[in-house]
């Protein structure tokens, strides 16, 4: 039977909660895997709790009726299937077990020890299936002298120096605008599993996965040679600016603002034919990339004394017909209108798993394969939306156990 998509017949186990876990299995069921989401019954993911809300009523800061689901829990759990399950009693514990035996992939993003307290260390699981693929992630990883330290996106951002390197020369350390303290270390998770999935077809065994927010979000920062431009005396924080090239920067035009931005001699060439200045073609200063670095404030007089009588469309244009890289700076609900976006299928309604359409609007799969398909196809779960089907359809538990299980408090 043909594939309907990548990731079919992996499972995956899903213990996650919050942003960066959740996302990492989001884009694995958005792939093809079965994503069974662990929830604790009744109280599910904390995310679940967190306004704004969407539900038969409509969208509201506050709960209107007992289906009211937090936006921010639909977004991240399109695909899933979610079994209330409590892994603090042995018999839930019981079914954990079965349910590794059965699945390809554990995700959790606990406090590092929490699994080993409850039993359910990677050397536990691989007992029990020595296949399994197990990714954890944490603030600062499972070892090292921060390994307990509570973290979130914004005190990941600062430990990992991204906050030193964004925002203005002249300006305190700015957290960037995306969550991406949570979501670049899912990514990275996600590349892990992919990895160790690949991995596992030619050697048959699992492996261990250790994602740190912080290690994440570092890599990302040393792209640049930081430390050689610190004993240059280059700021950290360079606002729009590139501490390499130039132009390269927001500028304000008559009516807002647009991005410009030169890497090339021959680049620089044709910003000069837009703009009418080709006198400045033999300057010294600007002959190539160090000396318009080093003459970067001159540079920028230049671009923003052409832009003061210019609509920003008209800069635009002008700057495209010489194929000098540019681009609008346009506000969210001109992003969400965008004729790209919007072509490439990255707008989608948000649904709600029974009252349906919410009228919201969510980003959509990024990734498009030619063979085989990726996305959302239905909506995050309610709690324990799935117990029946994996409960009595994977684990085989007759419908009378599960009622047990459930007045016992165990699912």
């Amino acid at each position: 039977m043909k594939k309907k998509k990548h990731l079919e017949g992996i499972r995956v186990i899903d213990l996650t909660t919050w942003l960066a876990g959740p996302f990492v299995s989001l884009n694995l069921a958005a792939m093809g895997a079965e994503v069974i989401k662990i929830e604790r019954p009744k109280v599910g993911d904390p995310c679940r709790w967190n306004p704004p809300f969407a539900g038969p009523e409509g969208v509201s800061h506050v709960r209107k009726t007992d289906e009211d689901t937090s936006l921010l829990y639909l977004k991240r759990n399109r695909g899933k299937k979610s079994i209330s399950l409590n892994l603090q009693s042995e018999r839930g514990k019981e079914i954990f077990r079965l349910l590794v035996e059965k699945g390809d992939v554990v995700v959790e993003n606990f406090a590092p020890g929490t699994m080993e307290r409850l039993g359910f260390d990677y050397p536990q699981l691989k007992k029990i299936n020595p296949k399994i693929i197990y990714c954890s992630i944490s603030g600062y990883g499972q070892n090292g002298p921060y390994r307990d330290r509570a973290a979130f996106d914004l005190t990941i951002q600062g430990m990992s120096g991204i906050m030193g390197v964004t925002g203005f020369p002249d300006g305190p350390p700015t957290r960037c605008g995306a969550w991406i303290g949570d979501m670049i270390p899912a990514l990275y998770g996600i590349c892990g599993i992919l990895a160790a999935l690949a991995s596992r077809e030619k050697t048959g065994r699992g492996e261990r996965i250790d994602i740190s927010m912080q290690d994440s979000c570092f890599s990302l920062i040393m792209d640049e040679a930081l430390d050689l431009h610190l004993s240059l005396g280059i700021p950290m924080r360079t606002g729009n600016r590139n501490p390499r090239l130039a132009p390269w920067n927001v500028y304000p035009a008559q009516d807002g603002h647009i991005a410009i931005c030169v890497a090339t001699n021959e680049q620089w060439t044709a910003f000069l034919e837009a703009i009418g200045r080709e006198d400045l073609k033999e300057d010294p200063r600007f002959k190539n990339q160090e000396g318009r670095f080093k003459h970067s404030d001159d540079v920028e007089v230049i671009v923003k004394e052409w832009l003061k009588g210019v609509t920003k469309e008209a800069a635009l244009k002008t700057l495209r017909a010489e194929k000098v890289p540019c681009g609008p700076i346009p506000e969210i609900p001109e992003v969400l209108k965008d004729p790209q976006i919007k072509f490439r299928g990255m707008v989608q309604e948000l649904l709600h798993p029974t009252s349906g359409r919410t009228g919201l609007a969510s980003a959509g799969f990024p990734i498009h394969f030619s063979e085989l398909p990726g996305g959302f196809l239905s909506p995050a779960p309610f709690i324990g939306q799935h117990n029946r089907e994996v409960y009595g359809g994977i684990l085989d538990i007759s419908d009378a156990e599960m009622e047990k299980l459930k007045s016992e408090g165990v699912i």
